[in-house]
């Protein structure tokens, strides 16, 4: 007979293992799928290699995602140091003092990520035109 405090450790195992097999399942089922689709194409007369071309809009917004990650991740780096140092300053809990350095300093982040990429837009449009 399994009593219900007995079940908590069966669980709390059970649920990595299961997780990591999903997510196996799931990367084979989405690879198995994408080689059906070249399959596919080829069997129409179709290269997959050279089916899809990213365009420079998009090459363009792949750049500005990777500068905001970047100025982002600074961001957060910066305000883990700011936290660390303001919970060794003053009386504030570590929890408070690191949680709230990382999101005003991720959120500067973005904002320094915007104002750079405003610049360089408007630098990039001016150049167009001469």
């Amino acid at each position: 007979m399994i009593h219900e405090g007995n079940m908590v450790p069966i669980v709390g195992m059970l649920i990595p293992i299961i997780g990591t097999i999903g997510l196996f399942t799931m990367i084979i089922f989405l690879r198995k799928y994408k080689n059906d689709e070249n399959m596919a194409m080829i069997a129409k007369g179709i290269n997959p290699m050279y089916s899809v071309k990213p365009t420079p809009q998009q090459i363009a917004q792949g750049n500005k995602m990777s500068l905001s990650l970047g100025f982002i991740l600074v961001g957060f780096g910066i305000g883990l140091l700011m936290g660390s140092l303001l919970e060794s300053l003053t009386n504030l809990d570590g929890d408070t003092a690191h949680f709230s350095m990382i999101l005003i300093f991720g959120g500067l982040g973005l904002l320094a990520s915007y104002f750079y990429q405003m610049n360089v837009d408007k630098k990039n449009h001016v150049n167009k035109d001469i």
